[in-house]
């Protein structure tokens, strides 16, 4: 009987989502291959996959809101996640070079994110939004043109044999996406050092600044808060907090007993090691 995960990732083989899978897991994972986001849920909550890698944040371009939404949608536990720096290349068939390039082919995402390394050097080359960075790159192979370039991964461009003419295209590189690994039942793990959790405030002034104080109170660290608003409910929002202690350490029990007695609603979405190195 096989042991091999299962993970679905939104993507192919070689996009970042599929780097980050391999840099959590190691190689020995069976990629399951979503179109969306929603997708990668549907895998897990199917049992086609064991686990879901998803996209959550990116440094540039913050919160990616439909992540959120879905924690919300699924019963699912964050056990793990990955800080990926992003470093994208200009991808050609061998033998290309700059000047023959008149088409682009890239995720929004990444167009944007080399905005100026293209007004740059292809300014009058025509930019075609795709569905992922390394589905882009096996579009260039299917082509065969010189005349056609995408955006990817270095590991994409090797994938399918293809030529790097640029490396670190992206105008800030400072550039990084952080993604975690979601698994359909609850898991404790170990060495866990940071939680993200889902609250809920009880609807009066302050009551925000309440709940942000019984984190403080017992010397606990917030390292993220994000709003969202409660669909139904106009100017209604729960809020996601990442904290940086494990659900086990008896300060946050008492945080969020504190919690409980200010009437609000907690929902721990997972406790797991923190990657930001």
């Amino acid at each position: 009987m096989s042991m091999t995960k299962k993970v679905a990732i939104q993507g192919e083989e070689a996009s970042f989502h599929g780097i980050a899978a391999h840099q959590f897991f190691g190689n020995a994972i069976e990629l399951v291959y979503c179109d969306t986001f929603s997708d990668t849920f549907a895998a897990v909550e199917n049992g086609v996959a064991d686990y879901a890698v998803c996209a959550i944040e990116n440094s540039l371009f913050g919160s990616i809101n439909q992540t959120y939404d879905l924690l919300v949608n699924y019963d699912f536990s964050i056990v793990g996640e990955v800080y990926l720096r992003i470093k994208q290349c200009l991808v050609t068939v061998p033998g290309a070079s700059l000047s023959d390039i008149t088409e682009v082919y890239s995720h929004p995402v990444a167009l944007a994110q080399c905005g100026d390394y293209l007004d740059a050097n292809l300014p009058n080359a025509k930019r075609l939004e795709y569905r992922d960075t390394a589905a882009s790159i096996a579009q260039v192979k299917a082509l065969q043109k010189k005349s056609v370039a995408g955006i990817g991964s270095q590991e994409a461009a090797e994938i399918y044999g293809m030529q790097v003419l640029a490396e670190e295209i992206e105008t800030n590189q400072q550039n990084y996406t952080r993604f975690i690994v979601l698994e359909s039942k609850p898991r404790v793990v170990s060495d866990a050092d940071k939680t993200s959790l889902i609250v809920k405030t009880a609807h009066h002034p302050g009551a925000l600044y309440d709940a942000l104080g019984a984190f403080a109170k017992h010397g606990i660290n917030l390292s993220k808060l994000q709003s969202r608003p409660i669909i139904g409910k106009a100017w209604h929002y729960i809020f996601y907090v990442d904290i940086e202690e494990s659900a086990q350490h008896p300060n946050f029990e008492l945080a969020i007993k504190e919690l409980g007695q200010q009437d609000c609603q907690v929902t721990i979405l997972g406790s797991y090691k923190n990657d930001r190195h």
